[in-house]
């Protein structure tokens, strides 16, 4: 009998480690995903890309007549003369989370070197990309990214499209 005790008692023993330690890891994962803005409320409105910007909007922000605006997924794609495209995607849901994460690995990639520059007044958050390569914006649960890598639009712009957009979300 005082051996079937033991073997029951350290059975007991393990499997109460085993509820603790789970029980940590998901205290841990929930500080974590709080810390990363997790708990933003999700977007409830439109998910139509090009209903946020139409192509007139965007050729009046950059100066120049938009030929036309045309949906791919969850991005919208403008075509600028010249056979320039300017691509702005959205990501719906998780966006607060996505952007903690994106901007701990671009704080990381090159030590000493400032990769991302912070923009005031767009949306919850916004940054340009390195080389005014492109646009973060967060507003909510839902991040936007102008990709600028094609377009050579001027930083300005760039803002200036993300506080159109910003104000729609």
């Amino acid at each position: 009998m005082i051996v079937v005790a033991v073997f029951v008692f350290l059975s007991l023993l393990a499997a109460g480690s085993c509820f603790y330690i789970a029980y940590r890891v998901k205290k841990r994962a929930h500080e974590f995903t709080s810390q990363m803005g997790g708990n933003a409320a999700p977007y409830t409105g439109s998910t139509e890309p090009c209903s946020k910007l139409s192509a007139s909007e965007a050729g009046a922000i950059l100066g120049e007549p938009v030929k036309s605006a045309e949906p791919s997924g969850d991005a919208c794609e403008y075509h600028l003369g010249g056979g320039q495209t300017l691509a702005i995607d959205y990501t719906w849901q998780g966006a607060a989370i996505t952007m903690g994460l994106t901007r701990t690995a671009m704080k990381n990639a090159v030590a000493g070197m400032q990769t991302l520059e912070t923009v005031k007044g767009i949306g919850d958050e916004a940054y340009v990309l390195p080389m005014g390569s492109g646009l973060l914006m967060r507003k909510g649960d839902v991040m936007v990214h102008i990709d600028n890598r094609v377009s050579g639009i001027s930083v300005e712009k760039l803002e200036s499209l993300g506080k159109t957009i910003a104000g729609r979300l």
